[in-house]
């Protein structure tokens, strides 16, 4: 259930939902604003609260790296400006985040999945990965990598991160250099889970009976008759929603 879709400038993360383009986008095709709107779930750090499996709570501007995979979040107390931003690094302990008006769970040890259907018996959860391969050749650098942000090994509510400080540097992911070759090749790939009481699995059709145990024939027989796209968020939301109506 693994789908990698190329990357057109028009379309940027609208390409999610769409199919593999025939011609393959480069990073040099893209301007900053593009690259950082596809690597970065917000264009800054935005106002976020991180709930922790210990009951503790953060409130902290937080921002989602879909290429690394990784969530920053801005540190009010920097020692230097490449100080700004720091990695969060304990996701063990993490069971949600919340960013803006949107909301994450940790899925496949230290990524996180964005809720995109949210009911109260079972949740879709889409995982989104940047894929950035280099095609070095001359004096290419070595790509991906920069010394900007520190990671901290424990983050929890009475860690003194704050979302009040009064620092005005570094916020915004434009300051963020990836050094990427002009000719690196930008593919992403999506995947689709279910959640059920803190459970995450890959959405098919047998987890899909499982988590809608009296629906089952109904969810059986519309996979068979109308043979909907398990990797296309629209229609696995719409199936669901037809599951959780059928399951009674």
């Amino acid at each position: 259930m693994n789908m990698k879709l190329a990357i057109a400038p028009i379309l940027l993360l609208a390409a999610l939902a769409s199919k593999p383009a025939s011609a393959q986008i480069t990073m040099g095709d893209l301007t900053k604003e593009q690259r950082d709107s596809i690597i970065f779930a917000f264009p800054s750090c935005t106002p976020g609260t991180v709930y922790m499996n210990d009951g503790s709570i953060a409130k902290v501007d937080l921002n989602y790296n879909y290429y690394e995979p990784q969530v920053l979040f801005r540190n009010e107390d920097p020692t230097s400006p490449e100080d700004t931003l720091r990695r969060l690094d304990n996701m063990e302990n993490v069971i949600l985040i919340e960013i803006g008006d949107r909301s994450f769970v940790p899925v496949l040890g230290s990524g996180l999945g964005e809720i995109i259907l949210n009911n109260q018996q079972v949740s879709v959860v889409m995982t989104k990965k940047v894929n950035i391969e280099e095609k070095k050749t001359g004096a290419y650098g070595t790509g991906g990598s920069t010394s900007s942000i520190r990671s901290v090994s424990s983050f929890t509510g009475t860690s003194g991160v704050t979302s009040g400080g009064s620092y005005t540097g570094q916020t915004s992911f434009t300051n963020v250099n990836y050094d990427f070759a002009s000719n690196a090749e930008l593919t992403i790939d999506q995947r689709l889970f279910l959640m059920k009481d803190g459970k995450v699995v890959p959405v098919s059709k047998k987890n899909l009976a499982k988590m809608f145990p009296k629906a089952a024939s109904f969810i059986k027989q519309y996979i068979d008759e109308q043979k909907p796209d398990l990797e296309n968020p629209e229609e696995v939301i719409n199936l669901v929603n037809l599951a959780n109506a059928n399951n009674k």
